[in-house]
């Protein structure tokens, strides 16, 4: 089968296929004749056992060793099981603490008291540093597969986008590789792949980067449910949906609430994307 058939049998991208390969966890046989990629039942069956695995928030590495018999799927799943675990601890010890803090002023906050408590759980298991560490290998991980920047251009044609795209470089010590040139141009930055393209706004162009394989960013360790609140965190619009909520508690004007309604809604689609 080709790319296209199997992208439609196991639900996952050719881009995330590739993606499988370039790790050496698929590999398809070429054709003689035209030197295209086939693709067996037992690629498809072991692409769908990568995607259970992914599901289950295992690592690329671990999901190699299985795969290649390096390690046995129960000597993993046991390791894997006790990290879980461990993040289902943490995660319980910021919430028994955010609990009993919730009929709390900032004024009166015991922050000695509630600093010990955290120490105690921390020395129990619930490491709160640990989600922090998380959530900053999130930011550097989201910072890198996309960004954007303003050029001194309006980027009117090819030769702009390039010149736009060096003086970017630059500016920001990164190594420029250009691969395909255009509108649409593909670039690498220090061996990393991007494609950009040119859009404007009230204050004229934009070029906005996107990284061609996301997957690579980083910060795979950290799982589906964090990368979901981090994203929360990260974007621009928490604090209305934090105001929303609020007046729907402490039950203010309708119409201030239906105001705020109307600006969270369209950003919930980014917010909480499905995150992979």
């Amino acid at each position: 089968m080709n790319i296209n058939e199997l992208e439609r049998l196991t639900g996952i991208t050719k881009q995330n296929i590739r993606f499988y390969e370039k790790k050496e966890l698929l590999h398809p046989v070429r054709n003689t004749v035209n030197n295209y990629r086939e693709y067996t039942d037992e690629d498809l069956t072991r692409l769908k056992t990568i995607k259970l695995l992914r599901k289950l928030d295992f690592s690329l590495e671990d999901i190699r060793k299985i795969l290649s018999k390096e390690a046995s799927l129960h000597s993993v799943l046991e390791e894997h099981l006790e990290e879980l675990k461990k993040r289902q601890q943490e995660l319980s010890a910021c919430i028994d603490v955010c609990m009993d803090l919730l009929d709390t002023e900032i004024e009166s906050l015991n922050l000695d008291e509630t600093l010990g408590k955290m120490d105690r759980m921390e020395q129990k298991g619930g490491k709160f540093m640990s989600i922090i560490e998380d959530y900053k290998r999130f930011v550097v991980a989201e910072n890198k597969r996309r960004f954007s920047f303003k050029p001194d251009t309006m980027v009117q044609n090819p030769q702009e986008f390039t010149e736009a795209l060096m003086h970017y470089a630059d500016e920001n010590n990164l190594k420029l590789v250009l691969t395909k040139g255009g509108m649409y141009p593909n670039f690498e930055l220090d061996g990393v792949e991007y494609t950009a393209h040119r859009a404007f706004d009230r204050f004229g162009a934009t070029i906005h980067c996107t990284m061609v394989h996301p997957e690579e960013a980083g910060a795979d360790e950290i799982s589906s449910g964090r990368k979901i609140f981090y994203r929360f965190l990260h974007g621009p619009y928490w604090f209305l949906i934090l105001l929303f909520i609020w007046m729907a508690i402490s039950r203010q004007s309708l119409g201030w609430a239906a105001l705020v309604a109307i600006m969270i809604f369209p950003c919930l689609g980014w917010v909480f994307p499905k995150v992979k």
